[in-house]
């Protein structure tokens, strides 16, 4: 890798202190890593050293899959280190997640959010480009911050992230037995993991139904709409199938036109981004102090179609069944949560064959107690843990936050969660 092709390789990324916040008392980071040695386009990212034994504890990369959310949520408004409230003031997570792992958290895909390109050609076309401009971004952070490369290393995302992750660790696992710098690949944690588009949209529509967000008729509607996806996505004419992601993503704007509910968080009406936090990253104390480069805001910057329409356009099933027979993975389901629920990834389950299938599809769901009291539901056998996590939506770690770290704690443990 060309190190000498990032502009900013050699500005100090180092956070000093966060407005609103203070000075910061640990090793925090915040930049742009490039996504590869020719490409003109650079993936925002921002570090936060573990809080207890950062030179044990393993590094976690966690990439949003929805496009209302950025890296600065996730670092603001989720797991990470600090809580912004509405008055501007931030204060420190005590539910935050770097608690227990060196987070990594890195905005992509290209184009999306503080993520920019120089020119429109570098943006990626499928999830495969995306998770190989982050292979090169997640190896030139290791290249220039060397001692979390021997660290275990867990991939971590939601929604459509799942199909990057899915290639991203593959990526990984080729690029250490063929001779690329190692990365010490552990485990992978998929929050409401949209992976398998015709067996997963059935229950998007079965999971609106079930949660009485539709009556009958409004069902038979949407399933009609379902049997024109399942003709284009089986098509052979690419022209088809590109029309499958338009026709699902119809499918869920007809169901959330009926109920008034966020598909995202049913218990809500639509949500928008945080008020807070997009008045608080206008100031420019703000930018500078977290490193934001103002070509991020120019006008290359559409919403990406890999969190839309190329959700539906492509499948993950052929990738996860050798990762789970190699890796510690972790699917786990906010109950409130339309996109990407529990009553898809089941039907999922029942189609694949990996080393330990039949044994984990005989698991029982039982009460999941993390810290004594009921927080949902779980099922595990061998390195395969699934768990539905009351009372939450798709943002786990900001509805159930005390439950969320308590379900990474016991992941990263190995300890089957209680």
């Amino acid at each position: 890798m060309n190190v000498q092709s990032n502009p900013f390789l050699f500005e100090s990324a180092a956070l000093s202190h966060l407005p609103g916040f203070g000075a910061v008392r640990s090793t925090q980071l915040a930049g742009y890593l490039s996504v590869g040695d020719s490409a003109g386009g650079w993936l925002y990212f921002c570090f936060s050293e573990a809080g207890d034994h950062p030179e044990q504890a393993p590094l976690l990369v966690w990439i949003n899959g929805a496009p209302e959310w950025s890296a600065l949520d996730a670092l603001l408004d989720e797991h990470g280190p600090y809580l912004l409230d509405p008055s501007g003031r931030v204060y420190s997570n005590p539910f935050g997640w770097h608690h227990h792992v060196n987070l990594l958290i890195i905005e992509q895909p290209l184009g999306h959010g503080l993520s920019f390109t120089t020119h429109p050609r570098y943006l990626p076309e499928s999830h495969d480009e995306a998770s190989l401009q982050l292979y090169h971004a997640l190896q030139e952070f290791l290249l220039r911050w060397p001692r979390y490369r021997e660290r275990d290393c867990y991939l971590f995302g939601n929604a459509a992230a799942t199909h990057t992750i899915a290639r991203l660790a593959h990526r990984v696992l080729d690029g250490n037995s063929g001779g690329q710098p190692q990365i010490s690949l552990k485990g992978l944690g998929l929050g409401n993991a949209q992976l398998a588009p015709d067996i997963q949209l059935p229950s998007h529509i079965d999971y609106a139904y079930q949660h009485r967000l539709i009556n009958l008729d409004e069902r038979n509607h949407a399933q009609a709409g379902l049997d024109e996806f399942n003709r284009a996505h089986a098509s052979p004419i690419a022209l088809q199938q590109q029309s499958a992601g338009r026709i699902a993503v119809g499918i869920e704007r007809y169901i959330q036109q009926c109920c008034g509910r966020d598909l995202h968080d049913i218990r809500h009406p639509p949500q928008k981004p945080s008020k807070a936090l997009s008045e608080y990253l206008k100031k420019p104390s703000v930018q500078q102090a977290l490193h934001i480069d103002p070509r991020s805001n120019n006008e290359l910057q559409p919403h990406s179609s890999l969190m839309t329409e190329a959700i539906w356009q492509e499948s993950s099933s052929h990738l996860l069944p050798t990762l789970l027979d190699q890796l510690k993975v972790l699917f786990f389901h906010g109950e409130c949560c339309m996109t990407g629920n529990y009553l898809g990834l089941d039907a999922w389950f029942n189609t694949q064959s990996w080393s330990q299938a039949d044994a984990f599809r005989r698991q029982k769901r039982q009460a999941w107690r993390p810290y004594g009291l009921a927080a949902g539901l779980i099922r595990n056998h061998g390195n395969l843990s699934q768990i539905i996590i009351q009372n939450a939506g798709l943002r786990v770690a900001r509805d159930q936050p005390a439950a969320a770290q308590a379900m990474l704690r016991d992941f990263l443990a190995g300890d089957a969660p209680q």
